[in-house]
């Protein structure tokens, strides 16, 4: 677990704005001790490719494995055949990292996981993806309460762990 990131979205909580700042602000040596514990339960790739908005988690995972990190935009750079993995620092309803799983996989891509910082449980991003037949891995799960965002307390058996 890297409990310097938990307690940064610990601190934010309950307020999804504060924990969108906190996000936004996360200096970069964070997300690389992120990344490295990410690295470790995350399968070989080639390249990674971030969703909009998850570029230094992306830079750090990348560079974690000496891995290139592939231009969203244009895919400029990407091979056919290669395996990627799909970055985001906020997974919630799944629809953006579905637009770049089509993205990639019109230019002959292959996604193999999807990794992400923070995770909304009430929401159906990991659903959608898993039916994808995507591996999700996320490092901290929130769930939305009328109090605001707190951890969530259920695990079910079937969540993989990164940390």
């Amino acid at each position: 677990m890297n409990l310097p990131f938990r307690d940064a979205v610990a601190a934010a909580l309950p307020s999804e704005e504060r924990l969108r700042n906190k996000l936004e602000l996360l200096p970069f040596t964070e997300w690389t001790e992120l990344a490295l514990v990410f690295s470790a339960s995350l399968p070989e790739v080639d390249a990674v490719l971030a969703v909009p908005g998850a570029e230094g988690f992306a830079e750090a995972l990348a560079a974690s494995r000496g891995i290139p990190v592939l231009n969203a935009s244009s895919l400029e750079g990407a091979q056919a055949g290669q395996d990627i993995l799909l970055v985001t620092r906020d997974l919630t309803d799944g629809l953006n990292e579905l637009r770049m799983l089509l993205q990639a996989e019109h230019h002959c891509l292959n996604v193999r996981a999807v990794a992400s910082a923070i995770e909304r449980t009430n929401d159906l991003g990991r659903v959608r993806l898993e039916l994808q037949r995507l591996l999700v891995l996320s490092a901290v799960r929130l769930a939305g309460t009328p109090e605001g965002l707190v951890f969530e307390r259920r695990v079910p058996q079937s969540w993989p762990q990164a940390s």
